[in-house]
């Protein structure tokens, strides 16, 4: 008892801080999605001359259009064209949703600390660049219920916040939520997105995530590199993406149709006047039911 308490009494100095609720919830998450057979492919996307043409559709149609919005506009309309490459397992079903529900990160000020936020934007398939964009930053200062912090959210989950504070009751709802493609749905979409852009605009570089979604992409950050367009060498810009996916879910061959499509998306640009583009390399890039629209 003596040499112990000399132990204690002779510690460096030090500060202790607590281990918070939310890092706990991080845990149990982790632990679940970790326990998931999922295999993720790192690959550059040809985005050269992007950022120009979404700075032409702002001027052009004096709505708001990010980068961000764009790649989430891109991979929404590529789970659209095969929606098996998000379904949820049941039992011995395969349950497909027709809404893609894309989870993401948004950054918000909390209690005077900017921290990232889930948000969950909904039936991403049928928005525009324009609305994602749009959607996209107000999450990052509005009050939505799509957000996990929101007032509305908060007020409805007093339960849930009980439940997440007892470790026991926490790690139960969370298997029970993964075990059924509904609730899943409800509280962590359809399929998953997150990009270091959002947080740093100097970071590139690719991340491979520990994901529970049968669908996720990551994205790392955009790099210039040199590149050979008809026999000239000229400046790129490569966006960093590492496509993960469940492996009980998925095969190779379902994931490299869906990033094909992805890629082609990515690179055949934007139509921000809501015209059908007369060149075979650029596509509309807003839901045929609201072209007209945009």
């Amino acid at each position: 008892m003596i040499i112990l308490t000399y132990t204690l009494l002779k510690l460096p100095q030090h500060t202790a801080h607590p281990f918070s609720l939310e890092r706990k919830q991080i845990v149990d998450f982790l632990s679940i999605a970790k326990a998931k057979h999922t295999a993720s492919v790192m690959m550059d996307f040809d985005i050269t001359g992007m950022r120009d043409e979404l700075r032409k559709a702002r001027r052009a149609t004096k709505k708001h259009a990010s980068l961000t919005g764009y790649l989430l506009y891109c991979f929404a309309q590529a789970v659209e064209s095969n929606k098996m490459i998000q379904a949820y397992r049941k039992g011995n079903k395969l349950i497909v949703f027709d809404d893609v529900d894309v989870s993401t990160m948004v950054e918000r000020t909390v209690n005077g600390v900017s921290v990232p936020v889930s948000y969950i934007l909904r039936k991403a398939n049928s928005k525009s660049v324009f609305e994602i964009s749009k959607e996209i930053k107000n999450a990052k200062s509005g009050d939505t219920v799509d957000l996990i912090d929101s007032s509305e959210m908060k007020q409805k989950k007093k339960f849930i916040a009980v439940v997440k504070r007892i470790g026991l009751l926490r790690r139960w709802f969370l298997k029970r939520m993964f075990n059924d493609p509904f609730l899943k749905k409800k509280y962590n979409g359809t399929v998953g997105f997150s990009s270091m852009g959002m947080f740093s605009h100097d970071l590139t570089g690719w991340v491979v995530p520990i994901t529970p979604q049968v669908l996720s992409a990551m994205v790392g950050g955009v790099r210039e590199v040199p590149g050979i367009i008809n026999g000239d060498i000229v400046k790129c810009e490569m966006v960093c993406i590492t496509i993960s996916m469940d492996h009980d879910i998925l095969d190779g061959a379902q994931t490299a149709r869906f990033i094909a499509q992805f890629r082609k998306l990515l690179m055949n640009g934007i139509d921000y006047d809501g015209k059908k583009s007369t060149s075979k390399n650029k596509l509309d890039l807003a839901p045929p039911e609201v072209l007209e629209n945009v």
